[in-house]
């Protein structure tokens, strides 16, 4: 007994010191290389690839280990790099009972410190793919870690894939997999979780969620186990913030106009090239959208499709500059814009509308360019233009009824352009040529021509001018907000322009607006007189605004009868005036720019006739004070009228006041206070009265709206005359002639010397010289004395003159 007892002693003993002996004779033959070519051999006959390794490592115990370093992987033909893969180090655990009954079950596989490259070769065949062709029975280890390793996508939208730790898990081949793990695509950090079945007649239920920074995709769906089992299908649902949009946007090298929360929800199916998608949903949240357009929010926007072959829908709502913005867009389906040929366009139809104004869009696309090249016919048709200004980022004049279309190119670019533009509205028919631009002010450039604006129904529907008791000059405010807010390049014409009742004819302006300075050079239009033409400039950005007009008559001058017809003027002056201006001044309203006028203007006119009636209220008992023996039914022939005012800081002087024909000459000065518009004149008329010249001054006071005859001129000018300004043109001939001061001729001399003053010093035709005074005759008696000598030489044969 005692000896069997020795012997299973020894027994013991012995097996494991041969065990290990053999295990350490083991290692010692695999350090050595001795199985490393059988190794490679069953490798590269499992894989049909050639394999090398570094070092083979065995470790013992109740679950062995072997450790596999430095291994490599060929490539298949034409691949980018030699080697499928790099391995670093590779650890198999395998079963110790199943391994002592002579069966191989692996219980954990770990993969660190790789490089492996996924890739396709000309035919399409993938590198991934090993042996007789990839059949498989699905994954028999129930661990695997894979840590360290880097995946190379050539050819796909990611480009890296950097696995830091993954670990897929199952506690039997047909239990559900579990996926847990940390990687980086291209360099975006995500953890990975997912659950693939249990296993039902093939079909493997999916169950993923992959999060990073800012972002989270959701898949839930159905695999199958077998290449033989019916296709998966995925429910996708992915969800980004504005930050995540853009930054992943800028990684794969794109750039979003656009950055919100975005939300994408499809159902996904095989499908060739592309997945089948149906049941497209694409919504972005609350996003500023002032890259796509200064001042533009959206509040939600949403592409609906039924399917990837069922056209698109598109929807949006937003605002600008406080005015609601709604957008609704047909589409082709997104498998014809993303498949269509390069020279194929894509129709599509798209209405935009804020309040009750609508933008209608209709025409096509092509795939191959910009959004912003296409042409598209477009109608714009809102109740009052006014209210397209915000949109537009600007303030628009009110334009009832208006109805507009035009070719539109430039859509979703800063830069707007429509091509024979027709707009038609209460009171107004143009066409042109226009472009839009976006940036921190619209800008407006092209050219724009219109056969009728009515100026009166135009502004019939604004407030009135503030007006105050006593005033003629209107309180009108100038558009110094639409000034700021927008730049222009402009040439504007009108055939005809009603203005007060009157049309004016051929008005043509250039429009140069920048920064809140608005010059209109050159500006011409032909009014009921005749044609004039000059500039006008504003200077917005001032403090306070600065304006100035120049403007001079065309031709001959202005037709007074036509002008008295036209705008109802019951004064009377029959034949042509020379007009002259150039004046400047400062203020927010038109009676704001009179208080401050300063300048020059000028009325010259040669020959004509007066017919006796002004324009003035007292115009009837001015004219019986002026000429006694009152105007004839044919009116009075005249040599010359000449008036010249200069002004200052609103308050204004003649520098000539003279009118001379048949019935003698009338002359003097005149003072005006633009400020609170009152009036001071000294008239001296030198009229005959039965061959006798009678020379009686009549003076003026009062205001424009209220003016009085026979005030005391020195009164009426102390009342014009209340500051120092003022006080600087007291010692001037006009107002010492005004004081009655001197006994002096007034400014202005005779015709000639007046006519040049009053076309502010520009040459022009002169009448005939007049008779030479008869020497040591009184100046009261010269007309009769050059009567008396015309008749003598009519009797001595002489010709009369």
């Amino acid at each position: 007994m005692r000896r069997h007892l020795r012997r299973a002693a020894w027994l013991l003993l012995v097996v494991p010191l041969l065990g290990g002996g053999a295990l350490a004779a083991l290692q010692a033959m695999i350090a050595r290389g001795y199985f490393t070519a059988r190794v490679d051999a069953a490798l590269e006959q499992a894989t049909g690839r050639t394999v090398s390794h570094g070092g083979i490592q065995v470790s013992p115990g109740l679950r062995p280990r072997i450790v596999l370093t430095g291994a490599t992987v060929a490539n298949i033909p034409g691949g980018s790099r030699p080697e499928f893969a790099r391995i670093g180090r590779l650890e198999v655990t395998l079963a110790l009972l199943p391994l002592l009954s002579g069966h191989v079950e692996i219980d954990s596989l770990r993969l660190a410190d790789a490089d492996i490259v996924l890739e396709r070769d000309a035919e399409g065949r993938p590198n991934w793919v090993f042996g007789g062709g990839g059949g498989g029975g699905g994954i028999g280890i129930p661990t695997v870690d894979i840590a360290d390793t880097r995946i190379t996508l050539p050819q796909g939208p990611v480009h890296d894939v950097h696995v830091e730790r993954l670990r897929l898990e199952r506690e039997a081949p047909h239990d559900p997999l579990e996926l847990r793990g940390h990687v980086r695509l291209d360099g975006e950090a995500l953890t990975l979780t997912a659950r693939l079945g249990p296993e039902a007649e093939g079909i493997l239920p999916l169950a993923a969620d992959i999060a990073g920074d800012g972002l989270r995709l959701t898949l839930e769906g159905s695999w199958p186990r077998h290449s033989g089992t019916p296709g998966w299908a995925l429910a996708a649902e992915a969800e980004l913030n504005a930050a995540a949009a853009l930054r992943l946007a800028t990684r794969f090298g794109h750039d979003l106009p656009l950055a919100g929360p975005l939300n994408a929800k499809a159902r996904l199916a095989p499908g060739n090239p592309w997945p089948s998608v149906s049941d497209l949903t694409v919504r972005l949240g609350p996003t500023d959208a002032t890259r796509l357009l200064p001042g533009l929010r959206l509040a939600r926007a949403e592409l609906r499709a039924a399917s990837f072959d069922d056209p698109a829908q598109f929807s949006a709502q937003g605002t600008r500059n406080g005015a609601d913005l709604g957008l609704t867009a047909s589409l082709p389906s997104p498998r014809r814009m993303l498949e269509a040929s390069t020279d194929e366009a894509v129709p599509i139809e798209a209405n935009v509308t804020s309040g009750r104004s609508r933008l209608t869009l209709r025409g096509e696309v092509r795939t191959d360019r910009p959004p912003g090249e296409a042409v598209l016919a477009a109608r714009l048709t809102t109740p009052d233009f006014a209210t397209v200004g915000p949109v537009l980022g600007t303030t628009l004049p009110r334009l009832s009824g208006t109805t507009a279309e035009a070719r539109m190119s430039g859509l979703l670019t800063r830069t707007l352009r429509l091509q024979d533009l027709r707009v038609t509205a209460e009171g107004i028919e143009a066409e042109g040529d226009l472009e839009i631009g976006f940036g921190e002010r619209p800008a407006f450039r092209g050219e724009v021509s219109a056969r009728r604006i009515d100026l009166d129904r135009l502004g019939g529907g604004g407030p009135a001018p503030a007006r105050r008791a006593g005033r003629v000059i209107p309180d009108h405010p100038l558009p110094l907000a639409m000034l700021r807010g927008a730049d222009a390049e402009l040439r504007l014409s009108a055939a005809t322009l009603i203005a007060g009742g009157v049309a004016w004819r051929d008005a043509r302006a250039t429009v140069a607006l920048a920064g809140g300075r608005l010059a209109v050079d050159p500006l011409t239009v032909t009014i009921p007189g005749g044609p004039v033409g000059g500039r006008f400039a504003i200077d917005a950005t001032a403090t306070p605004p600065q304006a100035s007009l120049s403007l001079r008559s065309h031709g001959r001058g202005l037709d007074l009868s036509a002008m008295r017809r036209a705008f109802g003027v019951p004064a009377g002056f029959e034949g042509t005036a020379e007009l002259a201006l150039d004046l400047h001044g400062t203020g927010t309203t038109a009676r704001g720019l009179a208080a401050s006028l300063g300048g020059e203007f000028g009325i010259a006119m040669l020959g004509g006739r007066f017919t006796g009636a002004t324009a003035l209220r007292i115009g009837p008992d001015l004219a019986r004070a002026l000429m006694p023996r009152g105007t004839p039914a044919d009116g009075l022939a005249l040599r010359c009228l000449a008036i010249r005012l200069s002004a200052e800081a609103g308050l204004a002087h003649s520098q000539a006041l003279l009118m001379e024909g048949e019935f003698g000459r009338i002359e003097g000065s005149l003072a005006l206070n633009l400020r609170d518009e009152t009036i001071a004149a000294r008239l001296l008329p030198d009229v005959r009265v039965l061959g006798v010249t009678v020379r009686a001054p009549v003076t003026v006071g009062g205001t424009l709206a209220d003016p009085r005859i026979g005030v005391e001129p020195g009164a009426a000018f102390a009342r014009v005359a209340g500051d120092t300004v003022a006080n600087r043109l007291w010692r001037s001939s006009t107002v010492e002639f005004l004081r009655g001061a001197t006994g002096s001729a007034p400014p202005g001399g005779d015709c000639g010397a007046a006519l040049t003053l009053a076309r502010l010093g520009r040459a022009g035709a002169m009448p005939d010289a007049a008779a030479a005074p008869i020497p040591l005759v009184p100046r009261e008696l010269q007309g009769t004395a050059q009567d008396v000598v015309r008749g003598i030489g009519g009797l001595l044969g002489g010709r009369r003159r």
